[in-house]
């Protein structure tokens, strides 16, 4: 009892030891698909007829032979795809970039102001070249004629031709928008050059042209599918020879 000593400094110390083992990482392997709204509406198209065939089939088994079997019925739809709504998106989007990449021009044709102070520019005024309305088509032809739309005012419409007797060539219609310089909305051919044309006061999708040999002929943009007209002269209608001017 009197060997007095301190008890903490006898006290052994714990080591504490850390043991780790690594192993491989387990195998991942990365997949994607992407999905879109028409592939879901074909799935769901090709599930819907094949529950209609089914119940159809069963539907006859549980009647006697002697009837007729049910005719089932395939529903048709259109590719969404090559819709008229998918067309119509595509045109709005065409215009939208082409309005971007000729922003500026744009931008002068609405707020364009000529602060010339000339006395000659006063008196003969002056021009602004915006934009070039061009087509593979119309090479080498004439311009006879052109109108604006009574209701769509961005649209107007031009004939081609030739003023030259000895070099006729074949005509053409076509409806530019300032929407979209860059392609004709619609277009026409005509096998004699076109000399007159104008829209319809009250129908703004009919176009009457008068031609060199003397045709007259009428357009209706809206039927897109075929490029001959509605009406048109010939010789049995009494038609002059003479040019429509």
């Amino acid at each position: 009892m009197f060997n007095y000593q301190e008890r903490t400094s006898q006290t052994p110390l714990i080591v504490l030891r850390e043991r780790g083992i690594k192993t491989d990482p387990p195998q991942t392997s990365v997949f994607s698909k992407e999905t879109t709204q028409w592939m879901i509406f074909d799935s769901f198209m090709t599930y819907y007829e094949d529950t209609l065939r089914q119940e159809a089939e069963e539907a006859a088994k549980g009647k006697s032979k002697d009837k007729k079997p049910t005719q089932v019925v395939q529903v048709q739809h259109e590719e969404p795809i090559y819709s008229a709504s998918m067309k119509r998106c595509l045109k709005i989007m065409e215009r939208m970039i082409v309005q971007n990449a000729e922003n500026d021009i744009f931008y002068d044709y609405k707020y364009y102001e000529d602060n010339t102070t000339d006395d000659a520019a006063e008196s003969f005024g002056s021009v602004l070249p915006l934009w070039r309305f061009t087509t593979e088509k119309s090479k080498r032809k004439n311009v006879t004629a052109m109108c604006w739309n009574p209701r769509y005012k961005d649209m107007f419409a031009v004939s081609y031709g030739s003023y030259e007797f000895l070099k006729q060539t074949s005509g053409l219609i076509c409806c530019f928008t300032i929407k979209n310089p860059t392609w004709p909305e619609y277009s026409f051919t005509t096998e004699s050059g076109v000399m007159s044309i104008d829209f319809h006061p009250n129908c703004p999708a009919l176009i009457a042209a008068g031609c060199y040999d003397g045709t007259v002929m009428v357009f209706d943009i809206r039927q897109k599918s075929t490029n001959k007209p509605i009406y048109q002269s010939t010789v049995r209608t009494n038609k002059h020879t003479d040019p429509v001017w």
